[in-house]
């Protein structure tokens, strides 16, 4: 029981600190912090759109990243997106959707999430529960701060930032979605949740109960999920998702706030090429990607 719930912890994705953001605990962060922005420059040649290799601090973490940057456009602001992978993913993973947009003109990031460096460690089970939650609060910052660095930029419009998040990637989308008001829309592909007491029932220890009750509601994505703003939201499924439990796909499903969008596929856990086409066009839409395609780059899987 407990190596699972464990498991399942360390696929969620997190640090909170004192806070003059908007939100209050666990998910606060000191927004006086410096971003310490570095670029070590250009991560890719002869390609329309450049990739950056970037970082930046979240509370103790250095945060790697890719910037994707289409051809300036003068004094012209674009949307951003910012992307999250799954478990044991970085920043590569999400780095080709995220050349579409980039190739329909909105700046893209891309982060590695701080869990993606948790050790392996043996403790106690309250001892790793306090820890892997203590790692979704990081993850969850990291993306706060994400969306700080974005607006600081003169290339982007503060006002027209977005996310997508797949797998675990969207289980920390859907706290984000009832944390972060500067989100314009989130995309949550492949995400799924069991319900909290669905891992304290039948225990016999009170106290080992309690302690899981306690720290896995503070990252319940279900919990945050119902939170956010339903017109903003795009959830991707796939029917044949062998990764993720059918239940726990539709348990985030049910989750969504009512006018959130929920579209399946007949598709595995990576999804497919309908979903992407489907994800750019609703992209585009919410976050007013408009004017002629980068000239030489993708915009979308090929044809």
């Amino acid at each position: 029981m407990t190596a699972a719930l464990v498991a399942v912890l360390a696929g969620c994705g997190g640090s909170g600190g004192q806070s003059t953001s908007q939100t209050q605990e666990p998910f606060a962060y000191d927004t006086a912090q410096p971003l310490g922005f570095q670029d070590h420059g250009r991560a890719n040649k002869n390609y329309p759109i450049a990739i950056h290799d970037v970082s930046y601090m979240s509370g103790k973490d250095r945060v790697p990243a890719y910037l994707l940057l289409p051809p300036a456009a003068g004094k012209k602001k674009r949307p951003a997106v910012i992307y999250l992978h799954g478990s044991n993913g970085d920043r590569t993973t999400m780095v080709v959707p995220a050349t579409w947009m980039a190739g329909r003109g909105a700046v893209g990031l891309t982060i590695t999430a701080p869990s993606s460096t948790a050790p392996t460690t043996k403790a106690s089970p309250t001892a790793l529960l306090r820890r892997d939650v203590g790692f979704e609060e990081r993850d969850v910052v990291a993306v706060r701060r994400a969306i700080d660095l974005l607006r600081k930029r003169p290339d982007v419009d503060p006002n027209r930032i977005g996310f997508v998040g797949w797998s675990a990637g969207a289980r920390t989308g859907g706290i984000l979605a009832g944390v972060e008001p500067r989100f314009k829309t989130l995309v949550l592909m492949s995400g799924g949740a069991v319900p909290v007491q669905a891992y304290t029932r039948g225990l016999r220890s009170k106290k080992l109960k309690n302690a899981i009750a306690h720290y896995l509601t503070i990252v319940d994505p279900l919990r945050y999920l119902r939170q956010g703003r339903g017109s903003a939201l795009l959830l991707q499924d796939g029917r044949d998702d062998q990764d993720v439990p059918r239940t726990a796909l539709a348990n985030f499903a049910s989750a969504a706030p009512v006018g959130a969008t929920i579209r399946w596929y007949s598709a595995d856990h990576q999804l497919n090429d309908a979903a992407y086409r489907d994800q750019l066009a609703w992209l585009a839409k919410k976050l007013g990607v408009t004017g002629p395609p980068v000239q030489g780059a993708l915009t979308g899987p090929p044809s």
